[in-house]
Formats: structure tokens, sequence, C-alpha cells
């Protein structure tokens, strides 16, 4: 039985995701769920786990949208549910677009979506 030792809740979102990784092609996919420790896309290729990499991507709030640029680590690759996709898990390792801002900012947006949501 595998256990969910997932720390963050995450809310399921959907907006584009730009990934860079330090070695090989970047990507550009969509988000499928967004947490404060991290992200999850869904991509058509599998990509190599356990390397650092560069994400862009935008959050709506407050009327505007907000560019995030951070520094993530793929901790994960399998396939997805749909036939010929992969489930790519990101975890955060820090904030280029002003660091503690930025946090801030993911733990605004996704209480606005629970609370929007429920």
């Amino acid at each position: 039985m595998k256990l969910n030792t997932r720390l963050h809740s995450r809310i399921r979102f959907k907006t584009w995701v730009k990934v860079i990784p330090q070695q090989g092609p970047g990507l550009l996919s969509n988000i499928e769920d967004i947490s404060t420790s991290g992200l999850g896309i869904e991509h058509d290729r599998v990509i190599q786990t356990e390397v650092d990499c560069h994400v862009y991507f935008m959050l709506p709030l407050n009327g505007r949208e907000n560019i995030v640029q951070a520094r993530c680590r793929i901790a994960s690759c399998r396939p997805a549910e749909l036939a010929g996709r992969f489930h790519i898990g990101l975890a955060f390792l820090d904030f280029v677009s002003e660091p503690r801002s930025t946090a801030e900012l993911i733990e605004s947006f996704i209480r606005h979506v629970e609370q929007t949501a429920g």
C-alpha cells in the first residue's frame, strides 16, 4: 500500500507553464495542480527526474496576472491516466521572482481558490 506523504494540500488549477531543464529540451505544458511546495503538470514526453529546472507560469490574483519564476527539482515522472501522457511532479527549490512575495502570492492564491470553491 502506498501512503500519501504529501505535506501540503494541492488544488486543481489549469494554466500554462514553461519548464526548462538543465539538460535536454524544454517543454510547454499545462499545470494540473499546485501547492506551496510544488506543481503537477502533464505532458506527452517522459522527462528525466532528479534534475533541476526553471519554470515560468502565471497566477491570476486580485485582478492581476502575476508571473512566477522558480527553480524546481523534477521529483517524479509517471504515466498519467490518459494513455501516452505523463504526470510530472516539480518541487519548488526557490523563487527567482521576489522569493518572499512569490511564496506569499502562491499561498494567497491557494486560499482564494479554496474559499471560492467551498
